[in-house]
């Protein structure tokens, strides 16, 4: 070693400090702020789980429809119709629901059973025996398949004869 070499004080002492741009700590910056806003958004609770509710009504018919509106794969949700017709139902009600909107789900059925049940290349046609009075719930027992990444549209409607008198359109998410 040669009286002139300067012996270094660390192993670091020649490596060069990268300059940093204003731009760079502003992105940075920003990445900061927009990771608390999501904590935060998380934190009282506006990610989570959601279920909505929608209404429609239509040639005498009233439907209420309690569904997952934001929800998160493997978990169980809510998907509850009702409809209310004044003076009651005269023979079966005929639910119609898209079919591809349900293939998100795992189901355990349909509360009450449908007596007859349906379909063609992509609704569901359930016809569902009267109820004593005005009104009819038919529930979903179901939660989200582990596998479902995406949400879906989908429409529920009532039909007579073959056409539907009265339709009530929703969506669901699904977030991570």
């Amino acid at each position: 070693m040669s009286p002139t070499a300067r012996v270094p004080e660390s192993v670091l002492d020649d490596v060069r400090e990268r300059a940093r741009t204003p731009a760079v700590t502003w992105l940075r910056r920003g990445a900061v702020a927009l990771l608390v806003v999501v904590v935060a958004l998380g934190a009282v609770g506006l990610l989570g789980v959601r279920s909505g509710t929608a209404h429609a009504t239509g040639d005498g018919y009233e439907l209420t429809l309690t569904y997952p509106q934001i929800a998160r794969a493997g978990l169980d949700v809510p998907w509850d119709l009702t409809v209310r017709k004044p003076g009651g139902f005269t023979g079966p009600v005929v639910i119609v629901v898209d079919s591809d909107y349900f293939e998100m789900f795992e189901t355990q059925g349909w509360t009450p059973e449908p007596s007859a049940e349906t379909s063609d290349a992509s609704r569901t046609y359930m016809s569902v025996d009267p109820p004593p009075g005005d009104t009819l719930t038919l529930g979903f027992d179901a939660y989200i398949q582990p596998s479902s990444q995406l949400g879906h549209a989908g429409s529920v409607s009532v039909s007579e004869k073959g056409v539907d008198v009265v339709t009530l359109e929703f969506t669901t998410w699904l977030v991570p």
